[in-house]
């Protein structure tokens, strides 16, 4: 069985202007800002208290103890969902990801300038040009509107591969605009509940899903602008809401999509690199990354 993974580390930040070319649209990359580190206390648990009395004060001051490199969690996104406070506006945000910016907050993505990767009305209505724009790019914003009005979609903080995997996490959440008003309205944020498990499900042979079925687009079949919605593994917006969908129009767990669109962080495919015991991911420029090797986020 293949050890679980559940986000990978931090990313650099790009320094020079380059232009990569990428399913039917140019990206145009600019320097991305610095996320700043969450503090964190320097007490010690029990297990580090076990290691100083066995293997002494120097392998727990040591940065590299047995050649190991220590795991700093202060720098880590993503371990949960944020909430609470809104992420801050970003300068190069266009329309679309001004509405879904302030959702950002305490991920990957909050301070990064982001780029439209995949729109279904543009590049086709199918899995295969969705993995082909959206793969090995690191964490993505998926993001629809339904023919009823409603605004939908979540963050997957672990990215797309398409490697047949289901992959585990609690940074992952929903949002919704049930009314599609989201200029006025405020959005429901809804994180996964209970276990990490069944987060964000990552198909060669289809869209986007979150939970077995808390969000499915499969881009397949006689409709492929359809979208179904049953809330069990995410929060609902309120305890009688089943869907992310408009109630006052869709009253039932499936609709269609009048617009799909996925947004990922501006630049090349993530390069991966093992580092010690982990994986640890960099954001690069050219053409050098290839996306996550395959299984480091399997269960």
């Amino acid at each position: 069985m293949l050890k679980k993974i559940r986000l990978h580390g931090s990313v650099t930040s790009a320094s020079e202007l380059v232009i990569i070319r990428g399913c039917s649209r140019t990206q145009v990359h600019q320097p991305t800002r610095g996320v700043s580190a969450r503090s964190s206390t320097d007490e010690r648990d029990l297990v580090t208290k076990w290691v100083g009395k066995i293997f002494g004060e120097e392998a727990i001051n040591d940065p590299t103890p047995f050649g190991l490199k220590r795991m700093d969690w202060s720098k880590v996104k993503d371990l949960e969902v944020t909430m609470g406070r809104d992420a801050a506006p970003v300068v190069s945000d266009d329309g679309v990801m001004k509405t879904f910016r302030k959702l950002l907050a305490g991920t990957q993505l909050e301070e990064e300038d982001l780029r439209l990767a995949y729109s279904a009305n543009e590049d086709g209505w199918t899995a295969e040009a969705f993995h082909t724009c959206v793969d090995g790019y690191g964490p993505a914003i998926v993001w629809g509107r339904t023919s009823g009005g409603a605004v939908i979609g979540g963050y997957n903080p672990l990215g797309y591969d398409g490697f047949g995997s289901d992959k585990s996490t609690m940074g992952s959440f929903l949002f919704t605009w049930p009314d599609g008003d989201t200029k006025v309205g405020k959005p429901f944020k809804l994180p996964k509940v209970e276990t990490d498990q069944l987060a964000v499900i990552d198909k060669m042979d289809q869209g986007p899903q979150f939970g077995p079925g808390d969000l499915k687009i499969l881009l397949k079949g006689g409709n492929p602008r359809k979208v179904t919605s049953k809330l069990i593994d995410y929060q609902r917006p309120s305890p009688k809401s089943k869907s992310l969908f408009n109630p006052a129009v869709e009253t039932t767990t499936s609709a269609e999509l009048v617009e799909l669109k996925v947004y990922v962080r501006r630049g090349g495919k993530l390069k991966y690199t093992l580092d010690g015991l982990r994986w640890k991911s960099e954001f690069v420029q050219d053409d050098s990354g290839s996306g996550p090797p395959t299984g480091i986020f399997t269960s």
